[in-house]
């Protein structure tokens, strides 16, 4: 098993490949119950015309034994619309203080569950699920006559709920970059036909 360390006071020291691979799970593990760096990521879609998109979502909730994390948004999202056609999704995270990247790639889904969206909503800030009851769809422009439009709430919780859109992603493979020191270090840890390899990777 390969062992790596750093003579750089200001970065840990990675024991073994599988450590490494536990902290990067422990990070969004962590992220997804409290605010952290990683709690907000980069989601990265294919666009309806093949351009690229990038927006950032937060990080709700991250299962390391199922690979697999969750956020949140519209349904009347140009993102939703993007996952429904293709799956295909990539998201970043930086730690600016710790100078850590998690890059991380997998496939998009619809969680139609309604006991989870229940749960997830039930959990949710109420300046949050106030987003949805806007009656204009995200992104929408809004003249002076939707202003107004847009800050009448909904009075009906069903049509706000009705909104919610819980993606849930099941990633294949999850990066860390360490550009704290003199050396960068970098990490793999992907799925492959016999399971998860963890590779050390040139930066």
């Amino acid at each position: 098993m390969n062992s790596f360390t750093s003579n750089d006071d200001r970065r840990p020291v990675y024991f073994t490949m599988t450590s490494i691979t536990e902290r990067a799970w422990d990070e969004l593990a962590n992220a997804a119950r409290s605010r952290s760096p990683f709690n907000f990521l980069q989601l990265a879609t294919s666009g309806l015309d093949g351009s690229p998109q990038l927006r950032t979502v937060v990080l709700r909730r991250c299962d390391p034994k199922e690979a697999t994390i969750t956020f949140i948004t519209d349904t009347r999202s140009p993102k939703a619309i993007e996952i429904g056609r293709d799956p295909r999704v990539s998201l970043l995270g930086f730690d600016p203080a710790r100078m850590i990247q998690l890059r991380l790639s997998g496939n998009a889904q619809l969680i139609t569950d309604e006991q989870k969206r229940h749960e997830i909503w039930a959990a949710l800030p109420e300046r949050t699920t106030a987003l949805f009851k806007m009656p204009l769809a995200p992104g929408t422009a809004i003249s002076d006559d939707g202003d107004a439009l847009h800050r009448a709430a909904l009075d009906n919780p069903d049509v706000a709920f009705a909104r919610l859109a819980v993606i849930i992603v099941r990633l294949s493979r999850l990066e860390w970059l360490d550009v704290s020191g003199e050396d960068h270090l970098r990490w793999a840890n992907e799925l492959t036909a016999s399971g998860w390899k963890d590779v050390r990777l040139s930066p």
